[in-house]
């Protein structure tokens, strides 16, 4: 008698629906929750978004969004990951084209990141505002976020070879106040509606950066 063979063998291809597998779908439904997040967060602040607000914006059941998240912390934290993510990338990205000295530099990663805050005004209130004290863990992710800028920033001004602090005790530490000083100037910006030109709130930011270069090439010279 001849032997059957199985169809449900490992080389099956996957089940599509309407075209999709299922894992497709999944990732499908995710990218939707993380754009309809950062939608209702940026829009309502992070303390209304409820999970059945941020499913209705997507157009997805709850059940759905438990597929991909254990609660709304997890999704804010994913959230925040990605526009980091997408944020050091515009950076990198105007820094790699720009003319190869400090004040260059400096101002193309500055307008960067000033022009993705003024464009898409919800990556500004959840980068800024909302992703401040909502836990630890998420107390904890920012932290983290801000000094992998400072360490980036780091590392690019010291591949240029024209600004060495080493002479001051914790290098580290003024790239981190640097990072915050540029924070901060975003925030007042956005509490005026971002009233101030972007122009302007470049320079003022690029003041900070060119005053470090100026110490540093007096302590040099002295």
């Amino acid at each position: 008698m001849p032997k059957l063979i199985s169809k449900t063998n490992a080389t099956q291809k996957p089940r599509l629906y309407r075209g999709s597998s299922g894992d497709q779908r999944r990732n499908e439904r995710y990218e939707q929750l993380l754009s309809a997040g950062l939608s209702v967060i940026g829009s309502n602040g992070y303390a209304a978004a409820s999970v059945r607000s941020i499913c209705a914006e997507a157009g997805l059941t709850e059940r759905y969004f438990y597929e991909s998240f254990v609660n709304r912390e997890a999704l804010l934290a994913e959230v925040y990951k990605v526009q980091t993510h997408y944020l050091k990338d515009r950076m990198l990205a105007a820094v790699e084209t720009s003319e190869r000295n400090t004040e260059a530099f400096s101002r193309a990663g500055l307008k960067a990141f000033f022009d993705t805050l003024h464009q898409n005004p919800d990556i500004g209130r959840l980068l800024l505002f909302e992703i401040l004290g909502v836990s630890d863990t998420i107390d904890e992710l920012y932290y983290e976020a801000m000094e992998d800028f400072a360490v980036l920033i780091q590392t690019l001004t010291e591949s240029l070879g024209q600004t060495d602090i080493s002479d001051i005790p914790d290098e580290g530490m003024v790239y981190a106040g640097l990072v915050g000083a540029v924070l901060q100037i975003a925030r007042r910006w956005a509490l005026n509606n971002y009233r101030e030109p972007v122009a302007n709130v470049i320079e003022s930011s690029l003041f900070l950066f060119i005053a470090a270069t100026n110490y540093s090439a007096t302590k040099t010279s002295g």
